[in-house]
């Protein structure tokens, strides 16, 4: 259970990753994440080679954006809001190529 998007950016998916490294297979690049409210802000995370670098600042040159509230963040990181269903409702927003994004569905979203 998170109770912040930094919990997840500074713990779970380090260790998500460690432990499952097949979630991160077949994906490199950056993926910025824009997570409005007073929890949320700005994250970088790059994956490149099996390896995932995590830096709380704006990535321009992502290959794809993920825009969301930092409840609804929250809420599906926790298991309490389905990734599909955010995108449907509107809560969860891509920008880019959605073919990426679906490579980690497993790591970002279920």
């Amino acid at each position: 259970m998170i109770e912040k998007p930094a919990d997840w950016f500074d713990k779970i998916l380090p260790e998500t990753v460690a432990e499952h490294p097949e979630k991160i297979a077949g994906f490199n690049g950056t993926i910025a994440f824009n997570i409005s409210g007073d929890l949320g802000g700005e994250w970088a995370v790059t994956i490149n080679e099996g390896k995932v670098e995590v830096r709380k600042e704006v990535a321009p040159d992502a290959s794809f954006s993920v825009k969301i509230k930092d409840v609804n963040f929250i809420k599906m990181m926790n298991g309490e809001l389905s990734g599909p269903n955010a995108f449907m409702t509107g809560r969860l927003k891509f920008k880019g190529e959605i073919s990426q994004a679906m490579k980690l569905r497993g790591l970002l979203f279920s």
